[in-house]
């Protein structure tokens, strides 16, 4: 009797060890993590948000024109967050590129590389999902490869092929927007850019010479070639 009672007490003891772990581990994969925080513009900061993006890409385009050689651009996540939060209005056909299950899209930077997470919601299941990106800079492209992914707080063995990370991309110069780089690979090898390209406004040909990365912000380091001359 003595012995089954010292059972019965282990027994009891590592089936609540189980659940307290159990318990700590649905709310890690559960929670939404504090990082993640995607805005909400208020009507009456709406313009303000459009203001803010034509600003921007007007510094890159005045830059291109008149820096004498090399410049920084810096790309805020602040900024781009909100410019995301509105894209039914600046891009409307943007949330066709999303599956319909995954709502509130954030982008996250730090000196690792770049987060993209958003709210992946079927059925009972609430969750934020975020896949990690490194960017670095390899000869004459910009590589851009998976390395994990989340669910809330927690990094998740899953299969990249399995979620279509390991698809071939092929874009030639040009094709995927006016001005856009060619691109080839897949986000699981590695997706290669070609760092030069051309602006639209104002018709400027660059090339990106380095990217560097730290909390909030992506610093790129822009080198202007002249005059596009559409072929």
């Amino acid at each position: 009797m003595r012995i089954n009672t010292r059972w019965k007490r282990f027994f009891l003891i590592g089936m609540a060890v189980m659940l307290a772990l159990l318990s700590v581990t649905g709310f890690a994969l559960l929670r939404t993590p504090g990082w993640y925080a995607p805005p909400t513009i208020a009507v009456k900061d709406r313009q303000r948000v459009r203001n803010n993006l034509v600003a921007a890409e007007q510094a890159m385009t005045e830059n291109l024109l008149n820096s004498p050689g090399p410049f920084t651009y810096h790309l805020y996540q602040d900024d781009v967050n909100r410019w995301i939060a509105m894209r039914r209005e600046i891009y409307p056909l943007i949330d066709e590129l999303a599956p319909p299950q995954l709502a509130d899209p954030f982008v996250f930077f730090d000196e690792e590389g770049v987060r993209l997470a958003g709210r992946y919601q079927t059925g009972p299941l609430d969750v934020v999902l975020s896949i990690d990106f490194g960017i670095r800079m390899d000869g004459q492209d910009i590589v851009l490869s998976a390395r994990s992914i989340r669910c809330g707080s927690v990094s998740v063995s899953l299969d990249f092929e399995g979620l279509g990370l390991d698809a071939p991309i092929h874009r030639e110069r040009e094709q995927t927007w006016p001005g856009s780089p060619a691109m080839s690979g897949d986000l699981v090898k590695g997706l290669r850019i070609d760092s030069t390209a051309w602006w639209k406004n104002g018709g400027m040909e660059y090339r990106v010479r380095d990217i560097s990365l730290r909390s909030g912000q992506i610093d790129v380091e822009i080198e202007p070639l002249g005059q596009h001359h559409k072929k």
